[in-house]
C-alpha cells in the first residue's frame, strides 16, 4: 500500500481540489468584486472559496488588492444530430469568465474558457437539464481554480 502511495505521489497525481496554487504573501488578503454585466453570485462564491483554499483571506476593505470579476458567459451549441430524426443528440456547453486584479501588482484582464460536451435524450429532458446545471457548476469551480492559479503565477515570486 505504501509503495502504491509513493508511486502515485511521485508521478504528480493529486485528487481533484487538492494541489492547488498557493497565493503569494502580497495576496494574503484579497477583495473580490463583481464588476461587470452577466457576472453571477455563484462565480463569486467559487472564487472566494478557491482563494481561501489557496491560503489567502477574502476581505471587504478597499485597500486590499481587488480581484474584479468582469464578465461571465455561458453558451450551448448543438454538437451532433441524430440522422434519422434530425434532433440534437449531443451539446457543447461553453463557459467563459473574465477577471483582472487591481492593486500594487496588477494583472491585466484575462479570460478563462472551458468547454464540455454532454449527450441529450429528449425522453429525459428534466434529468438532462439537471445534468447541464451540475456541469455548469463544475465549470464555474474549475474556472475559479484556474483564476487563482493564474494569479499565483502572475503575481508570485516566479513572475518577478
Amino acid at each position: 500500500m505504501t509503495v502504491f502511495a509513493i508511486t502515485i505521489a511521485g508521478c504528480g497525481f493529486h485528487l481533484r481540489g487538492s494541489g492547488g496554487a498557493m497565493l503569494p504573501p502580497s495576496l494574503a488578503a484579497v477583495r473580490v468584486v463583481m464588476a461587470g454585466p452577466g457576472v453571477n453570485e455563484p462565480l463569486a462564491v467559487a472564487v472566494r472559496q478557491a482563494i481561501t483554499q489557496a491560503g489567502a483571506r477574502v476581505v471587504e476593505s478597499p485597500g486590499a488588492p481587488t480581484l474584479s470579476l468582469v464578465r461571465e458567459s455561458v453558451d450551448s451549441q448543438v454538437a451532433s444530430v441524430r440522422t434519422a430524426t434530425g434532433k440534437a443528440s449531443e451539446y457543447t456547453l461553453r463557459y467563459a469568465a473574465t477577471f483582472r486584479l487591481d492593486g500594487p501588482q496588477p494583472v491585466a484582464e484575462q479570460t478563462v474558457r472551458l468547454q464540455r460536451d454532454y449527450s441529450f435524450d429528449p425522453d429525459r429532458v428534466l434529468a438532462k437539464e439537471q445534468e447541464e446545471r451540475e456541469l455548469l457548476n463544475n465549470m464555474r469551480r474549475d474556472a475559479a481554480q484556474q483564476i487563482v492559479r493564474r494569479l499565483a503565477r502572475s503575481v508570485g515570486p516566479a513572475a518577478r
